[in-house]
């Protein structure tokens, strides 16, 4: 009975090595996800000509994307809500304070100038997400090795010590 306390005790790093890695790449397809929506949305003021709040109510019935997330968003610019606040509060996922104000930049500016200017806004913030994502991706695999290593390591030590 002793020896399955302490087994249990010692698996506690894996678990939270484990939970660290899932929150990392839920942070990662967050990221890949926004990046997909202002393609989207540029796609739908380049061919439709569509207006942000169209953009919203699209994006909440199309299945690559976040319902909650933008049902949120779509809510907040219809009651004028600080669209900033909604995405730290309506996110299961820590963003980052960078992350908010550009996902904030974005929804703020899109609908300010014509066609051509929301497309050169869409445009940047693809790239500016494209960059984003690369980086995030080599620095997220090199993170999860490194725990998944240090979550074993300190197990079999604990292990160890604790018999």
């Amino acid at each position: 009975m002793r020896t399955l306390g302490i087994l249990l005790l010692s698996l506690t790093p894996l678990l939270f090595g484990a939970e660290y890695r899932t929150n990392l790449r839920k942070y990662i397809n967050f990221i890949t996800i926004f990046k997909e929506f202002v393609i989207f949305a540029k796609e739908q003021i380049r061919f439709t000509g569509r207006e942000r709040d169209e953009i919203f109510a699209l994006a909440t019935r199309d299945p690559r994307f976040n319902k909650d997330f933008f049902k949120n968003i779509e809510k907040a610019l219809k009651h004028g809500d600080n669209i900033e606040k909604i995405i730290k509060n309506s996110n299961d996922i820590r963003l980052k304070d960078k992350d908010i104000q550009s996902i904030t930049a974005f929804i703020s500016g899109l609908g300010k100038s014509d066609t051509e200017g929301e497309i050169a806004h869409c445009d940047y913030y693809i790239s500016l997400f494209e960059n984003y994502e690369k980086k995030l991706s080599s620095i997220g695999s090199q993170k999860s090795k490194l725990t998944l290593g240090l979550a074993l390591s300190l197990s079999a030590a604990m292990f160890i010590i604790m018999i």
